[in-house]
């Protein structure tokens, strides 16, 4: 990652995507594209391979978020209740609420995923890997990058859960 990228993830406000250079980023085993949108909202669409954990349970004191599935089958855990989401079921998660989310089927699932408002983008240019780089996927689940997740996502507003 070059110094720009780096410096990125750690300016305040809003990140601005440009509709001609879009970047893919390998993040915990999910490939993250940041999708070019204005106002307070920040897009990306999530491709999540099948046998890929989820995050773990966590909430956003300060950012609702919200899902749309393309194709695929997303599970989204929103308080105790998990539900079970095909193309294009979508669901809210309000701030505050503790979550997670999984792959529920056999092959990828795809997710337009929405912050409101935005700023925890910033957590993906953070912990991402180009999916360009050779060994992208797996660095991205090694488990020191794991370590530097749980060590530092709450500088990005992402509370883990008690477990």
């Amino acid at each position: 990652m070059d110094r720009n990228e780096v410096d990125l993830a750690h300016e305040v406000g809003p990140v601005r995507v440009d509709a001609n250079e879009t970047r893919s980023l390998w993040v915990i085993g999910h490939r993250v594209t940041l999708l070019p949108v204005g106002g307070r909202i920040a897009v990306v669409e999530v491709v999540t391979p099948p046998g890929v954990p989820g995050p773990p349970p966590h909430h956003h004191d300060d950012t609702d978020e919200c899902f749309y599935v393309t194709a695929g089958r997303l599970g989204v855990m929103c308080g105790d209740t998990w539900t079970s989401l095909g193309p294009s079921g979508y669901m809210n998660v309000p701030r505050g609420t503790v979550h997670s989310f999984r792959n529920e089927g056999p092959d990828e699932v795809r997710v337009i995923t929405g912050f409101e408002p935005q700023g925890f983008e910033r957590f993906f240019l953070e912990y991402g890997v180009d999916v360009d780089e050779p060994g992208a996927f797996e660095a991205s689940v090694s488990e020191a990058m794991i370590a530097r997740v749980i060590e530092g996502c709450t500088q990005f507003g992402m509370i883990l859960a008690a477990s």
